[in-house]
């Protein structure tokens, strides 16, 4: 997931580690933009975590350095081609917000995808803080043959009723 504002602001996930001072936003807590204002903030977590904000999304080049080839589907060009759909066009790409990923940081400060937590149910619950156009692309990384990798689907729902 990524999102892109008015203005041309996009997700910034070290803006939202360093303003929330922590791997991924607790319940109050916002993703931010790299205008430093808050685009969403999480108001409900029933899974058991964690997310991650540490893995950029996969790329043409990182496929093509792992002997996929440079016509691999990745998140980069999924992301990019739903912005396009909405006559977007931005030159640089904003980091992943992974939800559902267990991002394993170690005591030798090393990172890893862990075997996955969330079960069928879990959810989370964001609240939209500002305009923005909020890109999901559901990862087409299938070259890493290794347990962590169980993609499943996802419902998304978006509540458009205002508040007051």
């Amino acid at each position: 997931m990524r999102c892109c504002g008015a203005g041309g602001a996009v997700s910034r996930t070290r803006t939202t580690r360093a303003r929330n001072m922590r791997l991924f936003p607790k319940i109050g807590q916002s993703i931010c933009a790299d205008d430093e204002e808050a685009m969403l903030t999480l108001i409900e977590d029933t899974s058991a975590g964690p997310h991650g904000l540490l893995v950029p999304p996969c790329d043409p080049t990182m496929y093509r350095l792992r002997g996929a080839g440079c016509a691999h589907a990745s998140c980069h060009d999924n992301f990019h081609r739903a912005l396009a759909r909405k006559g977007i066009r931005l030159g640089r790409t904003p980091s992943s917000i992974c939800l559902f990923q267990n991002i394993i940081v170690d005591e030798a400060g090393a990172v890893a995808i862990g075997v996955n937590t969330s079960k069928a149910g879990d959810r989370l619950t964001f609240r939209i803080d500002r305009d923005l156009v909020l890109v999901i692309s559901a990862c087409p990384n299938d070259v890493f043959k290794r347990p962590p990798l169980q993609p499943t689907d996802l419902e998304i729902t978006i509540d458009t009723a205002e508040a007051g």
